[in-house]
């Protein structure tokens, strides 16, 4: 099975600092009015897992996107198009 890469939108920005101790494995870029947090998940549970801890750092998830295998983690200009 191979890992797959999510992007996952919450909002606000957020303190960078706290995350990248914590979640260690994924790309944090912030924008204008959300934080996108992108990394590569083994499975659902691993996903799932990752959203419960965003969860306990009170962060709101607005958006989870699948990226394609040969596509780049898109801007926040691409998605509102």
């Amino acid at each position: 099975m191979s890992t797959r890469t999510y992007e996952v939108r919450v909002q606000g920005a957020v303190s960078t600092e706290a995350l990248v101790d914590a979640l260690h494995h994924v790309e944090i870029a912030e924008h204008e009015f959300r934080t996108v947090l992108c990394g590569q998940f083994a499975d659902q549970a691993d996903l799932y897992e990752f959203l419960g801890a965003l969860r306990s750092y009170g962060l709101e998830v607005v958006e989870i996107r699948r990226v394609p295998l040969t596509s780049a983690p898109a801007s926040d200009d691409e998605v509102r198009q």
